[in-house]
């Protein structure tokens, strides 16, 4: 049932409002009443109706700052003034304000259910469109998610291509603008989410222009932007990535440092660096364009060449030393990328 507060310091008219009205034929329920726009404050928030019917004229608050307040915490309540012949100008600011209507006193019976019935069918017209919403939401989960992951990965192509469904979608089904402006604000909303648990997070000026898109008029506007803002999450999601691939790198090149004489898989790096040893190898190649096997090798013949350059040790316990058991291979290694063979480098050091 709806819900209605009447709001006068009047207590003759506030009491007549409350017991001559038809209100439950109507459909209505009068959950409070109240002299003054403060305690009609807290009793609405208390109560939260659909409708308030308030003077506009009352101590304490009147009925601007009452309205004002009521619609900061009830954004959809939907507000009556009451007012005199004299409040027009008045009545005028409520209705800036956000107040729904407004009635001359004394109020007429049959205004009163005339404008409680249009009411009625805003709030039915209004669940229609909540409901066509959570529908139009429920069909389009699989396109939102699907967007989502494509930003995510820096698919473009796929993202563009989803977006394209989801405008296919609105055309067959004769979205209207404001339906498809809300279902992209939604969109939008969960991608700036998804990226934000991945350390992405846009500018307040980029934000600012996200929120542009709900004065767009034109769907071609809109569809315009949305590519638009896109690319820009693209832009976004691909600098992150380099980031994350130097840090990644650079993680990796310090522990092989550290540890280039010990027995070293790509698994192992992979497990430090928390990423899987595909995606890791891929990774570092792409940082440093050279593989993970390729920039150990380099490392531990480098530090080979250090510890044959003094001339006090074998080849083979320089093998072992720089984490090569086998010092066959390691001599086969050293000469690809030094030219020389170990013995060779040490007799050239002396």
């Amino acid at each position: 049932m709806i819900k209605i507060i009447i709001v006068d310091d009047e207590k003759m008219i506030r009491e007549g409002l409350v017991t001559t009205m038809p209100w439950k034929e109507m459909g209505i329920e009068v959950v409070g009443s109240a002299d003054n726009g403060k305690t009609a404050l807290e009793i609405a928030i208390d109560k939260k109706p659909h409708i308030i019917l308030t003077d506009i004229r009352m101590p304490k608050m009147d009925g601007i700052e009452f309205l004002k307040r009521i619609k900061e915490e009830l954004p959809k309540v939907k507000v009556v003034i009451l007012s005199g012949y004299d409040d027009f100008s008045y009545a005028r600011q409520a209705l800036k304000y956000g107040a729904t209507d407004y009635l001359i006193k004394p109020v007429n019976v049959e205004e009163l259910q005339k404008v409680m019935e249009d009411l009625k069918n805003t709030f039915k017209e209004e669940s229609d469109k909540d409901l066509y919403w959570l529908r139009l939401q429920r069909e389009m989960e699989y396109e939102i998610q699907q967007y989502i992951m494509s930003i995510r990965i820096g698919n473009r192509d796929d993202a563009f291509e989803i977006l394209s469904k989801i405008r296919y979608k609105q055309i067959l089904n004769n979205v209207s603008l404001e339906i498809y402006k809300k279902l992209y604000i939604e969109i939008m909303d969960k991608t700036l989410h998804a990226l934000k648990e991945d350390g992405i997070q846009l500018k307040d000026e980029q934000r600012y222009k996200y929120m542009d898109l709900i004065n767009f008029t034109t769907l071609d506007e809109l569809q315009e932007w949305i590519y638009s803002f896109t690319d820009k999450l693209m832009e976004l999601v691909e600098k992150s990535k380099t980031d994350n691939y130097r840090i990644v790198v650079k993680n990796a090149m310090l522990y092989i440092d550290k540890h280039f004489n010990e027995e070293l898989s790509i698994q192992q790096i992979a497990e430090v660096v928390h990423l899987s040893p595909n995606y890791f190898s891929h990774v570092f190649k792409k940082a440093r364009e050279e593989s993970f096997t390729d920039y150990l090798n380099k490392v531990r013949v480098k530090k080979a060449q250090a510890l044959l350059a003094e001339n006090i040790y074998k080849v083979y316990e320089v093998s072992d030393m720089v984490g090569y058991s086998d010092y066959k291979y390691f001599s086969s290694v050293f000469k690809k990328i030094s030219g020389v063979s170990p013995k060779e480098y040490g007799e050239l050091k002396k």
